[in-house]
């Protein structure tokens, strides 16, 4: 954990706006982490996984593996290495073991033996409670980090799309004789043994919730072991570094695939996505740049060889940063197009095979468990874009939202296709409708989909107050109205801005709670 900057856990994350990203062009820096696997048998299928409290902002409910941020006071620790080991590996090892000590009581040190649990357990509260540092406990009861308690599997880099990206060193060890791992109630709530093979198939059944990074790594310690996955493992980050589409699951059988597109800041990657299990349904085929588009087709081409098949192409709506690559996907896979009506008029000379209604279904054949009868149903969700359709799969609840939210910004309405008082209807609806994970098309998926559409409306609700508010007798133009109503936001996506402020204009006109008077607008 970092220190002195303490996950806030007094509110579920949906009840805190300040974890929605604020609208900003800065590109955020990656954050040096580690994650550690720890076993009490190597080469069993055996590891230890942790529950994050559900109040957490990042990832809270979800189990996950041991870890955390690097701190400064890292640096600062003495580090046995040995043959193979580098300088820049040393503050890696020492937060591995001071989060592994600080998160579930485990001491990988030299010399941890001759300590007893109860002066483990209570130099633990201590670093806890920030009453001493690691290098303090260490050269206290001279302990040592040794190099050879940790076993390095791999770095992985947090997918750029995210808003705050972890460069990562993931490790294992195997616990020590005599110690067993105790979660102390605060940032985590829960602690267990687990093996690879019934935790995913727990994941599958929707009975645990996992963090992406874990998904692909027990799929593959479930093959042999913990110990014989390294060189799959090594070959999976091998991949990702050398630009492979990351393997991104925040439910079962619902693949994010983020790419690079021509898109609104402060988005710079759209979602695409894969439905289903072996049947499977490609959503907003995104990329024109064609290397962006090779990586998609090498991704597909990989699934297709493993034994999945296309089914088709399903459109969210018409705008460019979801269409760029549909006529090539079309002509490469032979693949059906379906979308709205509406949709399907404003792709033209594109050819739509199927129109979408809302509420129209497609077959997934079985779940990921096993379970028939799996559905994904098409929403006509119009505000946005007259055509706009989200999807929601039946089996886990998740919708794909297309441009219904952004978990990165608010979304752009632009008049006269875009309709304030349209979307703000399709946002009741979908919040009425999600018990599952949301995937918006431009930044993470969260789990708590009905509250983030619930934060949504609050937030244009809260927006239209201010207009209102701002609206007096003098008529004022769209300028001076900007300024005022959003004088909260950075300047440099006024521009953006505007076009939703002449939406919520649009809208009090129509709800005669404003009028126009020439370029300007006064209050009824």
């Amino acid at each position: 954990m970092l220190r002195g900057h303490r996950p806030d856990i007094s509110q579920p994350t949906y009840k805190d706006r300040s974890s929605f990203p604020r609208i900003s062009n800065t590109i955020m820096s990656s954050r040096k982490a580690v994650c550690v696997i720890l076993t009490r048998i190597p080469e069993s299928r055996e590891i230890y996984l942790v529950e994050r409290n559900p109040k957490l902002r990042f990832f809270g409910g979800y189990f996950a593996f041991p870890g955390g941020t690097l701190d400064a006071e890292d640096s600062e620790v003495a580090v046995a290495l040995h043959t193979g080991d580098s300088k820049e590996d040393a503050p890696y090892l020492v937060a591995a073991a001071r989060e592994i000590f600080e998160e579930t009581g485990i001491l990988l040190c030299g010399g941890a033996q001759a300590l007893s649990v109860g002066q483990r357990r209570e130099y633990r509260r201590q670093l806890l409670a920030e009453k001493i540092t690691f290098n303090e406990f260490l050269s206290n009861e001279r302990l040592s980090v040794d190099s050879r308690n940790f076993n390095f599997i791999a770095t992985l880099l947090t997918p750029e799309f995210a808003p705050v990206r972890y460069d990562t060193r993931f490790y294992w060890a195997q616990i020590p004789e005599g110690q067993n791992p105790e979660i102390l109630l605060g940032e985590l709530v829960d602690g267990r043994f687990c093996d690879a093979q019934d935790t995913l198939r727990m994941w599958r059944a929707d009975d645990i919730l996992l963090v992406p990074p874990a998904v692909f790594i027990l799929a593959e310690v479930a093959q042999t072991s913990l110990a014989g996955s390294m060189a799959a493992l090594d070959q999976h980050a091998q991949s990702y570094a050398a630009g492979a589409i990351h393997e991104i699951y925040f439910t079962p059988g619902v693949q994010m695939l983020p790419l690079k597109t021509r898109t609104l800041l402060p988005a710079t990657h759209t979602n695409s996505y894969l439905v289903g299990d072996q049947h499977l349904y490609l959503i907003d085929p995104a990329p024109a740049d064609s290397a962006e588009q090779q990586r998609l087709w090498d991704y597909l081409d990989k699934r297709i060889a493993e034994g999945q098949t296309l089914a088709a192409i399903l459109l969210t709506h018409h705008h460019s940063d979801h269409t760029g690559a549909v006529a090539q996907a079309q002509t490469r896979y032979q693949l059906p197009v379906y979308a709205h009506p509406l949709t399907a008029d404003r792709i033209a000379p594109l050819v739509c095979d199927r129109f979408l209604h809302d509420k129209d279904e497609l077959d997934l054949g079985a779940s990921p468990d096993g379970q028939p009868g799996w559905k994904l149903t098409a929403l006509h969700t119009p505000g946005h874009a007259s055509g706009h359709l989200a999807f929601q799969e039946s089996r886990y609840g998740a919708v794909i939202a297309g441009d219904m939210v952004s978990t990165l910004s608010t979304i752009v309405i632009n008049p006269p296709d875009g309709h304030l008082g349209t979307y703000m209807n399709s946002l009741h609806r979908l919040r009425d409708i999600t018990t599952g994970t949301i995937y918006p098309s431009h930044g993470p998926a969260m789990q708590t989909g009905r509250d983030v559409l619930t934060h949504f409306i609050e937030h244009r609700q809260a927006r239209e107050q201010k207009l209102l508010a701002a609206l007096g007798s003098q008529a004022q133009s769209s300028a001076e109205l900007l300024a005022k109503v959003y004088d909260d936001v950075d300047r440099s996506v006024w521009p953006l801005a505007e076009l939703s402020l002449r939406a919520g204009l649009q809208k009090l006109i129509e709800e005669k709670k404003c009028r126009q008077v020439g370029d300007a607008y006064v209050a009824f």
